[in-house]
């Protein structure tokens, strides 16, 4: 069964729809009367996979996952809940409510048939696919069936109520407040593991926080061995020589065994805590419970080896098991482990720099997103129905990546994929405040709810898509535009009119089953409105040209002269160290796929993009918007036709030609904006796909070459935004040198050979020679320079058998490669400086001198920190002074 809608009513912040009950033509439903009055309920539909709930503080998200609980269960629903602005609310006698809930499910044929049997009424009813359940106070179950156009009560007895609780599907959340607990006792995990477990002492239960207590207690015993006689008085019969810091003691350390000094819901949060533990080492790593004794026994008992092989082989199952690395995109190299420390095992984690951290050294956004995804991998689905998953605003403490990796996570509950642990898809059903959380692929699973004035309660927002954004934006907080610059790749387009196409197109092609190579991925790329082709390079600058570690980004221009010129500052000297804003790999005009794309003979070469979009269905975008916007009627737009049009194209673009067509008709003041032009583009291909049965063999054809050209527009886009993100996760040339540095070090921590530092200086040549496309040829004859300086220094190519000299001063040598290429690509040589010089005009030039006195003097300062490795050298090789970077003077000894 899939839930297809949820309705409430007098629920909380919940009410009736006052949009519906005001509106006269709407057809009154037998549910939605009470004594004939008509109180119609908030109905909020849900997608089949997954819906995403949004709106302002207040008004009413979590609420509308606790009423689906309450709906299919019917438990926990109080008096309390009664929403308190009702007409209904009172406290007479005998007329106290409860909330009233519905649900409308999606059955399949199976289902249908087990319903028949619960409730043999309805035998005869042939439409059982969609089914209505409504419940009002608490327990009065009604079910209602549509037949011939009429909806028809069905009231449950008792016994059918238990037989269809058994079909219904089952509820359950993540918590976003519950994270991986630092430690676990791992008595706690045999005692999770094992029913009615007795052998633990309840001193190995505890958590290492109140371990400490009790020793913390005991210190005062050992501090003060006096209070051990006067303890022992305490149980004798001179009560009158009690000490009172003996009792003081005593009592910390019974309340610490009992867990007095916590909360109930601190002691629950705890237990939840200690059982995702259990779900990670037992569920999902699959360790043995007996292990896990053994492992108490073999710390207890000093067998150390033992111990370590055990905590070897539970890593090695985690690492295979949990498989983290693949959905945490922000460090593929991340890993995690446990070692054992006294009574406890401990989590730590390895991340891409290779360091080693407690849980509680990183971000608290690791730590959820970790327990979401344990959740997810620890989940039994239940064998005999289906379920809903629920999630209230888990985006709390996650970054912005770490929320779009949890999208994946949703899909995955959503769409199990082939060989996975869940046997059947899983409805997913969360609530945000984050524009980051919503999946700009499925606009259609978003649900938006506004809290209206004084007894109008929250109702849902129908129409935000298609009207207005404002109830969205104001939902999730920041404008559109405040989102640029925080995708994993951002695409530059000229306008909105391309970004509305580009989006809309995606979407179509996604919800049509195109391959994601011939559309783009919404949540993977962040479509810029850079405001016109000229403020693209400076856009663009924004984005990368300031920093080392750009950010990946790819542009889309027309071919007309203003593309034409936008590409040409983009391929200047811009960026940073004056190379090229962007590599031209990386912009792509509309004329470079002219061959393969379906386009008018007529058209013009310098190509916009909405010259990929067939004439046919271009005219009627521009109706449907003068109709919208200008309120026109059909009839006056006759004039307006495909051949109008086409005999006017020759060398000129489609959309200026329709607006030079429509200037022709002064008198009806006629005119189109782009963004409208676009956004009624999208509009005639999705509202053709629905009907294609009744659509002429033209409309068919202009559909078909819309699809081919735009996926062929994306393909190449797609592309290009792999390589730009290929591009970023590249290793650095600095830390590929860092690794071999590392590696050369731990194997020769004090002495080496100098054939070993010839070795170590060829593959680090090695590395350069297969860099030379990704990096700075200044950045790689630097770092080739200073491999030089130090073999000739350190005499490495004579006598190869011998120790290195001065080994220390050799190591030193070794970060001096590592920085040589960063250090170079800081500085300006001199011939830029002055080809710059003559270039500029004499008022620049001023400032020019300015920022070359603060390089210099930057560079100095740098020439002055930075030790040589002859400042570096023992007294005993002192005679092979001189800069590592400088040709070394002759040694007067």
């Amino acid at each position: 069964m899939h839930l297809k809608t949820v309705f409430i009513r007098f629920y909380k912040s919940f009410n009736d729809d006052f949009l519906r009950k005001h509106n006269n033509k709407v057809k009154r439903k037998p549910w939605e009367l009470i004594d004939n009055v008509f109180y119609p309920y908030i109905e909020v539909s849900i997608e089949s996979k997954i819906t995403t709930i949004v709106g302002a503080n207040e008004s009413g998200k979590s609420h509308l996952l606790s009423a689906i609980e309450k709906a299919i269960s019917g438990k926990d629903i109080e008096r309390s809940d009664f929403c308190r602005y009702s007409p209904f609310f009172t406290v007479k006698q005998n007329e106290l409510k409860y909330p009233d809930f519905g649900t409308e499910w999606e059955l399949s044929k199976p289902e249908q048939d087990s319903l028949r049997e619960i409730i043999p009424e309805i035998y005869r009813n042939p439409n059982l696919d969609r089914l209505f359940i409504f419940r009002n106070n608490v327990d009065t179950l009604t079910i209602y069936l549509s037949e011939q156009g009429e909806y028809i009560p069905y009231p449950i007895k008792e016994k059918q109520v238990i037989e269809l609780y058994k079909l219904l599907p089952r509820t359950f959340r993540i918590e976003s407040s519950i994270a991986l607990p630092s430690s676990v006792p791992i008595k706690k995990l045999v005692q999770l593991g094992q029913e009615n477990y007795l052998g633990g002492r309840k001193f190995e239960l505890l958590d290492r926080e109140q371990r400490n207590k009790i020793v913390d207690e005991l210190d005062v015993f050992s501090d003060n061995p006096e209070l051990i006689t006067k303890v022992r008085v305490l149980w004798g019969e001179n009560r009158e020589e009690i000490d009172y810091e003996a009792v003081k003691a005593i009592k910390s350390i019974m309340l610490a065994l009992d867990e007095v000094s916590f909360s109930d819901p601190e002691k629950e949060r705890r237990e939840k805590q200690f059982y995702l533990a259990y779900k990670l080492i037992c569920k999902i790593a699959k360790v043995d419970i007996n292990s896990l004794l053994d492992l108490s026994k073999a710390i207890k008992n000093g067998m150390q080896g033992y111990a370590n092989a055990i905590i070897k082989d539970i890593n090695h199952r985690l690492a295979i098991n949990l498989n983290f690395p693949n959905y945490w995109v922000q460090d593929r190299n991340f890993c995690l482990k446990v070692m054992a420390r006294d009574y406890d095992l401990v989590f730590t984690i390895t991340d891409r720099t290779g360091t080693e951290y407690s849980f509680d050294e990183r971000s608290q956004g690791l730590q959820y997103f970790l327990s979401y995804f344990i959740e997810y991998r620890s989940h039994e689905p239940d064998p005999m129905k289906t379920e809903i998953l629920l999630m209230d605003e888990p985006d709390a403490y996650l970054s912005s990546q770490a929320q779009q990796d949890l999208l994946r996570v949703f899909d995955l509950f959503a769409n199990p994929e082939p060989g996975s642990h869940l046997t059947r898809p899983i409805q997913v059903v969360y609530v945000t405040h984050s524009p980051f959380l919503i999946d700009k692929n499925h606009s259609e699973r978003i649900r938006v709810l506004q809290k209206g004035n004084e007894d109008e309660g929250t109702r849902v927002v129908k129409d935000f898509a298609i009207h207005r954004y404002e109830p969205l934006r104001s939902s999730i907080g920041p404008d559109i535009g405040e989102t640029v610059f925080i995708g994993n790749c951002n695409l530059m387009v000229e306008g909105i009119g391309d970004q509305i196409l580009l989006a809309g197109a995606a979407t179509y092609l996604r919800a049509n089953g195109v391959s994601n190579l011939e559309t783009l991925d919404l949540n993977q790329i962040t479509i810029v409105d850079s405001g016109g082709a000229s403020q693209i390079p400076y856009m663009v600058y924004l984005a990368c040209g300031r920093h080392a570690d750009e950010i990946a980004a790819i542009v889309l221009l027309d071919s007309d002269q203003s593309g034409n010129d936008a590409k040409k500052h983009l391929l200047g000297k811009g960026g940073q160290h004056r190379r090229p804003l962007l590599k031209e790999k990386f912009i792509l005009q509309l004329a470079d796929l002219k061959e393969e794309l379906c386009l008018d003979d007529k058209v013009t070469a310098q190509l916009e993009i909405e010259d990929i979009i067939p004439l046919q269905i271009c005219i009627q975008a521009t109706k449907l918007y003068l109709q919208e916007f200008l309120q026109l009627e059909e009839t006056e737009l006759i004039f307006l036709t495909e051949e109008l049009i086409s005999s006017k194209i020759a060398g000129q673009t489609i959309l200026n030609v329709i607006e030079q067509t429509l200037k022709d008709f002064p008198d009806k003041e006629l005119q189109i904006s782009k963004s409208g032009f676009a956004r009624n583009v999208i509009r005639v291909v999705n509202e053709w796909s629905q009907k294609q049965n009744s659509l002429t063999e033209s409309e068919i054809n202009a559909l078909r070459v819309f699809e081919q050209n735009f996926k062929i527009l994306f393909k190449k886009l797609n592309i290009m935004q792999r390589s730009a993100q290929q591009k970023l996760t590249r290793e650095r040339l600095s830390q590929k040198i860092e690794r071999l540095k590392k590696d050369f070090i731990a194997r020769h921590p004090v002495s080496a050979r100098r054939e070993h530092g010839v070795i170590l200086f060829d593959e680090i040549e090695g590395i350069l020679e297969s860099n030379i496309e990704n990096e700075s040829i200044k950045e790689i004859e630097a770092v080739k320079n200073a491999i030089q300086n130090l073999r000739r220094d350190y005499k490495l190519d004579i006598d190869m058998n011998k120790m290195i000299d001065d080994y220390t001063g050799f190591q030193v040598g070794l970060e001096t490669i590592k920085y040589a290429g960063l250090l170079v690509s800081q500085q300006e040589t001199a011939d830029e400086a002055q080809a710059e010089k003559l270039a500029i005009s004499e008022e620049v030039l001023g400032e020019v001198e300015t920022d070359k006195l603060i390089v210099d003097g930057q560079a100095q300062l740098v020439n002055e920190q930075v030790p040589t490795v002859s400042e570096v050298k023992t007294a005993e090789v002192s005679g092979n002074s001189g800069n590592s970077n400088k040709r070394r003077k002759p040694n007067p000894h």
